[in-house]
């Protein structure tokens, strides 16, 4: 018996897939993301030619773009995305929102980065 994922992402670019950690799933359409029945989607609006396809009845959707695009931020916040964010913002804030959804522990998120191995 599989458990249904708490967070998916349509984020096809290779490199963001490293930021999230393995407890995301990947998916390539919202058909495969609604079929996973997730809490959450997250939506790379600059790689999606339809962002409302992932607008999923009882999920939180978050989309993250370029800041410049702001038509595409537009667009999600009209198709009833719950929060929309600049590319950088998403980021800086992932931790806090993988924390929030339990997707990962808060002592796994935020390494110090000032602390040696020596």
């Amino acid at each position: 018996m599989s458990v249904d994922p708490k967070v998916v992402a349509h984020v096809p670019n290779l490199f963001d897939r490293a930021r999230f950690g393995p407890n995301v799933v990947f998916v390539e359409s919202g058909a495969e993301a609604a079929a996973s029945n997730p809490a959450t989607v997250i939506v790379d609006l600059d790689r999606c030619d339809d962002p409302g396809e992932f607008r999923i009845e009882g999920s939180n959707v978050i989309g993250f773009g370029s800041h410049v695009d702001t038509a595409a931020h537009q667009q999600a916040r009209d198709l009833g995305y719950d929060l929309v964010l600049s590319r950088s913002q998403f980021f800086r804030r992932l931790p806090e929102l993988l924390t929030q959804h339990d997707v990962i522990q808060p002592d796994v998120i935020l390494p110090d980065p000032d602390e040696s191995d020596s």
